[in-house]
Protein backbone atom coordinates (compact mmCIF):
# COMPACT_ATOMS: atom_id res chain seq x y z
CA UNK A 1 0.00 0.00 0.00
CA UNK A 2 1.25 3.41 -1.13
CA UNK A 3 2.21 5.44 1.83
CA UNK A 4 0.58 8.95 1.60
CA UNK A 5 2.78 10.63 3.70
CA UNK A 6 5.40 9.74 1.94
CA UNK A 7 3.68 11.35 -1.64
CA UNK A 8 2.15 14.53 0.03
CA UNK A 9 4.22 17.77 -0.51
CA UNK A 10 6.34 18.09 2.91
CA UNK A 11 8.21 20.96 4.30
CA UNK A 12 10.38 19.09 6.91
CA UNK A 13 10.68 21.66 10.19
CA UNK A 14 14.09 20.31 11.77
CA UNK A 15 17.04 18.56 10.58
CA UNK A 16 20.39 18.75 10.24
CA UNK A 17 23.55 18.55 7.88
CA UNK A 18 26.31 16.89 9.54
CA UNK A 19 29.51 17.97 7.36
CA UNK A 20 32.05 15.41 9.63
CA UNK A 21 31.87 12.40 11.34
CA UNK A 22 31.04 12.40 15.03
CA UNK A 23 31.20 9.80 17.53
CA UNK A 24 30.01 8.84 20.49
CA UNK A 25 26.71 11.25 19.16
CA UNK A 26 23.74 9.81 17.16
CA UNK A 27 24.60 12.26 14.63
CA UNK A 28 25.76 10.74 11.60
CA UNK A 29 27.64 12.54 7.89
CA UNK A 30 25.02 13.97 5.88
CA UNK A 31 25.99 16.31 3.22
CA UNK A 32 24.07 19.09 1.97
CA UNK A 33 23.88 16.55 -1.98
CA UNK A 34 22.78 13.10 1.13
CA UNK A 35 20.13 15.58 2.24
CA UNK A 36 19.11 16.75 -0.99
CA UNK A 37 18.59 13.51 -2.15
CA UNK A 38 16.96 11.66 0.77
CA UNK A 39 14.58 15.28 0.36
CA UNK A 40 13.43 13.79 -3.38
CA UNK A 41 12.83 10.86 -2.04
CA UNK A 42 10.62 11.59 0.58
CA UNK A 43 8.96 14.15 -1.85
CA UNK A 44 10.44 17.13 0.72
CA UNK A 45 10.00 20.87 -0.82
CA UNK A 46 12.45 22.30 1.55
CA UNK A 47 13.66 21.78 5.07
CA UNK A 48 14.47 23.77 7.49
CA UNK A 49 18.37 23.20 8.55
CA UNK A 50 19.11 24.27 11.94
CA UNK A 51 22.49 24.61 13.12
CA UNK A 52 24.71 22.01 15.44
CA UNK A 53 25.32 23.88 19.12
CA UNK A 54 28.25 22.03 19.50
CA UNK A 55 31.65 24.18 18.07
CA UNK A 56 33.79 21.03 19.76
CA UNK A 57 32.49 18.72 17.15
CA UNK A 58 33.41 20.40 13.62
CA UNK A 59 37.02 21.88 12.69
CA UNK A 60 37.73 25.28 12.97
CA UNK A 61 40.13 27.29 12.07
CA UNK A 62 42.06 29.75 14.48
CA UNK A 63 39.85 32.91 13.22
CA UNK A 64 37.20 31.05 13.94
CA UNK A 65 37.82 29.69 17.11
CA UNK A 66 38.01 33.04 18.11
CA UNK A 67 34.20 33.64 17.23
CA UNK A 68 32.80 30.22 16.97
CA UNK A 69 29.04 31.22 16.87
CA UNK A 70 29.66 33.53 13.75
CA UNK A 71 31.66 31.08 11.91
CA UNK A 72 28.69 28.72 12.34
CA UNK A 73 26.02 31.09 11.20
CA UNK A 74 28.95 31.42 8.16
CA UNK A 75 28.67 27.96 7.58
CA UNK A 76 24.82 27.46 7.89
CA UNK A 77 24.31 30.70 5.05
CA UNK A 78 26.85 28.67 2.70
CA UNK A 79 24.47 25.59 3.13
CA UNK A 80 21.52 27.75 1.97
CA UNK A 81 22.91 29.03 -0.95
CA UNK A 82 24.39 25.60 -1.74
CA UNK A 83 20.83 24.05 -2.02
CA UNK A 84 19.49 26.15 -4.58
CA UNK A 85 16.75 27.59 -2.28
CA UNK A 86 15.49 24.39 -0.88
CA UNK A 87 17.47 24.75 2.53
CA UNK A 88 15.58 26.97 5.37
CA UNK A 89 18.55 27.50 7.34
CA UNK A 90 18.54 29.49 10.76
CA UNK A 91 20.94 30.60 13.12
CA UNK A 92 22.77 30.04 16.36
CA UNK A 93 22.73 31.43 19.56
CA UNK A 94 25.18 31.44 22.13
CA UNK A 95 25.67 33.34 26.12
CA UNK A 96 29.16 33.43 26.59
CA UNK A 97 32.26 35.08 25.78
CA UNK A 98 31.34 38.52 24.09
CA UNK A 99 27.84 37.29 23.74
CA UNK A 100 27.07 37.45 27.24
CA UNK A 101 26.45 41.34 25.98
CA UNK A 102 22.64 42.08 25.04
CA UNK A 103 23.87 44.26 22.37
CA UNK A 104 26.56 41.89 20.41
CA UNK A 105 23.27 39.59 20.23
CA UNK A 106 21.28 41.47 18.67
CA UNK A 107 23.92 42.43 16.35
CA UNK A 108 25.07 39.00 15.55
CA UNK A 109 21.55 37.89 15.15
CA UNK A 110 20.68 41.23 12.92
CA UNK A 111 23.91 40.22 10.87
CA UNK A 112 22.69 36.73 10.77
CA UNK A 113 18.93 37.55 9.56
CA UNK A 114 19.66 40.67 7.43
CA UNK A 115 23.09 39.83 5.91
CA UNK A 116 23.30 35.84 5.91
CA UNK A 117 19.51 35.90 5.13
CA UNK A 118 19.08 33.12 7.44
CA UNK A 119 15.22 33.11 8.47
CA UNK A 120 15.14 32.03 12.35
CA UNK A 121 17.14 31.27 14.91
CA UNK A 122 17.49 27.82 17.35
CA UNK A 123 18.00 28.18 21.15
CA UNK A 124 19.39 24.55 22.49
CA UNK A 125 19.21 25.58 26.76
CA UNK A 126 20.68 21.99 27.04
CA UNK A 127 24.16 22.79 24.53
CA UNK A 128 24.19 26.40 26.56
CA UNK A 129 23.87 24.67 30.04
CA UNK A 130 21.22 27.28 31.42
CA UNK A 131 17.60 26.64 31.55
CA UNK A 132 15.43 28.13 28.73
CA UNK A 133 13.75 31.17 30.91
CA UNK A 134 17.29 32.10 32.06
CA UNK A 135 17.33 36.27 31.73
CA UNK A 136 21.02 36.07 29.79
CA UNK A 137 18.36 34.20 26.85
CA UNK A 138 15.95 37.37 26.47
CA UNK A 139 17.69 39.64 24.63
CA UNK A 140 17.89 36.88 21.57
CA UNK A 141 14.39 36.15 21.94
CA UNK A 142 13.55 40.21 21.84
CA UNK A 143 16.06 40.11 18.82
CA UNK A 144 14.50 37.32 17.47
CA UNK A 145 10.67 39.12 17.60
CA UNK A 146 12.04 42.89 16.49
CA UNK A 147 13.15 41.30 12.96
CA UNK A 148 9.93 39.16 12.76
CA UNK A 149 11.61 35.78 12.44
CA UNK A 150 10.30 32.32 14.21
CA UNK A 151 12.40 30.31 17.21
CA UNK A 152 12.77 27.00 17.62
CA UNK A 153 13.56 25.46 20.82
CA UNK A 154 15.19 22.42 21.66
CA UNK A 155 13.15 20.36 24.51
CA UNK A 156 14.56 17.04 25.53
CA UNK A 157 15.74 17.16 28.68
CA UNK A 158 18.99 15.42 28.25
CA UNK A 159 22.05 14.97 30.36
CA UNK A 160 23.65 18.36 29.93
CA UNK A 161 20.70 20.32 31.11
CA UNK A 162 21.74 21.59 34.40
CA UNK A 163 18.43 20.77 36.00
CA UNK A 164 17.56 18.39 33.85
CA UNK A 165 14.28 20.26 32.86
CA UNK A 166 15.43 23.72 31.51
CA UNK A 167 14.24 23.23 28.06
CA UNK A 168 10.78 21.53 29.07
CA UNK A 169 7.91 23.39 27.63
CA UNK A 170 6.77 25.24 30.35
CA UNK A 171 9.42 27.03 30.83
CA UNK A 172 10.19 27.77 27.51
CA UNK A 173 6.28 29.35 27.35
CA UNK A 174 7.81 31.26 30.55
CA UNK A 175 10.51 32.76 28.72
CA UNK A 176 7.82 33.58 26.07
CA UNK A 177 6.11 35.49 28.31
CA UNK A 178 4.74 38.70 26.00
CA UNK A 179 5.88 37.97 22.98
CA UNK A 180 4.30 36.67 20.19
CA UNK A 181 3.37 32.89 19.08
CA UNK A 182 6.19 32.77 16.31
CA UNK A 183 8.07 30.16 18.50
CA UNK A 184 8.45 26.12 17.76
CA UNK A 185 8.58 23.59 20.60
CA UNK A 186 10.72 20.64 19.09
CA UNK A 187 10.13 16.88 19.79
CA UNK A 188 6.94 17.51 21.53
CA UNK A 189 8.62 18.63 24.04
CA UNK A 190 10.56 15.36 24.85
CA UNK A 191 9.49 13.97 28.52
CA UNK A 192 7.29 16.54 29.10
CA UNK A 193 4.85 16.08 26.15
CA UNK A 194 1.64 16.59 28.52
CA UNK A 195 2.88 20.47 29.60
CA UNK A 196 1.88 21.14 25.36
CA UNK A 197 -1.75 21.06 26.25
CA UNK A 198 -2.30 23.86 27.30
CA UNK A 199 1.09 26.29 25.78
CA UNK A 200 1.23 27.91 23.13
CA UNK A 201 3.13 28.66 19.93
CA UNK A 202 4.01 25.65 17.18
CA UNK A 203 5.11 21.87 17.85
CA UNK A 204 7.20 20.05 16.05
CA UNK A 205 6.74 16.46 16.18
CA UNK A 206 10.79 15.26 15.73
CA UNK A 207 11.98 12.18 17.90
CA UNK A 208 9.38 12.70 20.14
CA UNK A 209 6.60 10.82 18.04
CA UNK A 210 8.56 7.77 17.82
CA UNK A 211 9.35 7.55 21.39
CA UNK A 212 5.64 8.53 22.06
CA UNK A 213 4.21 5.98 19.81
CA UNK A 214 6.40 3.62 21.28
CA UNK A 215 5.64 4.20 24.86
CA UNK A 216 1.96 4.56 24.39
CA UNK A 217 0.79 3.39 20.79
CA UNK A 218 -0.13 5.23 18.07
CA UNK A 219 -3.47 5.97 18.53
CA UNK A 220 -2.60 7.44 21.64
CA UNK A 221 -0.42 9.69 19.29
CA UNK A 222 -2.62 10.90 17.19
CA UNK A 223 -5.27 11.86 20.07
CA UNK A 224 -2.35 13.87 21.52
CA UNK A 225 -1.51 15.73 18.61
CA UNK A 226 -5.38 16.61 18.08
CA UNK A 227 -5.83 17.38 21.69
CA UNK A 228 -2.28 20.08 20.94
CA UNK A 229 -4.38 21.40 17.98
CA UNK A 230 -3.83 20.15 14.40
CA UNK A 231 -3.11 23.49 13.40
CA UNK A 232 -0.23 24.08 15.70
CA UNK A 233 1.56 20.83 14.37
CA UNK A 234 4.86 20.80 12.34
CA UNK A 235 6.12 17.59 10.41
CA UNK A 236 9.32 17.64 11.80
CA UNK A 237 12.19 14.51 11.72
CA UNK A 238 15.63 15.38 13.25
CA UNK A 239 17.12 13.82 9.94
CA UNK A 240 19.20 11.98 10.09
CA UNK A 241 18.88 11.13 13.70
CA UNK A 242 15.23 9.30 12.39
CA UNK A 243 14.55 8.18 9.04
CA UNK A 244 12.05 9.31 6.86
CA UNK A 245 10.61 5.77 6.75
CA UNK A 246 9.89 5.64 10.80
CA UNK A 247 7.47 8.70 11.18
CA UNK A 248 5.50 7.52 7.71
CA UNK A 249 4.91 3.95 9.23
CA UNK A 250 2.86 5.67 11.98
CA UNK A 251 1.66 8.60 10.66
CA UNK A 252 0.15 6.43 7.94
CA UNK A 253 -1.69 4.60 10.60
CA UNK A 254 -3.31 7.81 11.87
CA UNK A 255 -6.83 8.08 10.73
CA UNK A 256 -5.65 12.26 9.34
CA UNK A 257 -7.92 13.37 6.11
CA UNK A 258 -6.14 14.90 3.17
CA UNK A 259 -6.70 18.14 4.63
CA UNK A 260 -4.98 17.74 8.45
CA UNK A 261 -2.35 16.03 6.52
CA UNK A 262 -1.55 18.93 4.25
CA UNK A 263 -2.12 21.06 7.31
CA UNK A 264 0.69 19.14 9.00
CA UNK A 265 2.88 18.32 6.35
CA UNK A 266 3.26 22.00 4.51
CA UNK A 267 0.66 24.77 5.60
CA UNK A 268 1.38 25.21 9.09
CA UNK A 269 5.53 25.75 8.28
CA UNK A 270 4.66 27.90 5.73
CA UNK A 271 2.18 30.12 7.86
CA UNK A 272 5.35 30.10 10.32
CA UNK A 273 7.61 31.17 7.85
CA UNK A 274 5.47 33.88 6.82
CA UNK A 275 3.41 31.93 3.79
CA UNK A 276 6.09 32.26 1.37
CA UNK A 277 5.73 28.75 0.35
CA UNK A 278 2.42 28.51 -0.03
CA UNK A 279 1.24 25.72 -2.55
CA UNK A 280 -0.35 27.30 -5.83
Amino acid sequence: MSSRWRTVKKIDFHAHVVLHEREETDLVLNTSEMMLRVMDRNNVERAVILPINYPEYFPLSLEEEEDWLRANNDRQAALKRASGGRFICFADCAIDGRYALPERCVGELGRAVGKLDLQGIKVHPSNLKIPVDDPRLRPWLLAAEKLGVPILFHSNPDASDPDFYGSVPGRIYQAMYGLSDRFVVAHLGGAAFLELLSGRGYVDVSGGLIQICELFGVEFAERLLRRIGLERVLFATDYPVYSYERYFAVLDRMEFTDEEIELIAYRNASKLLGGEHDPE
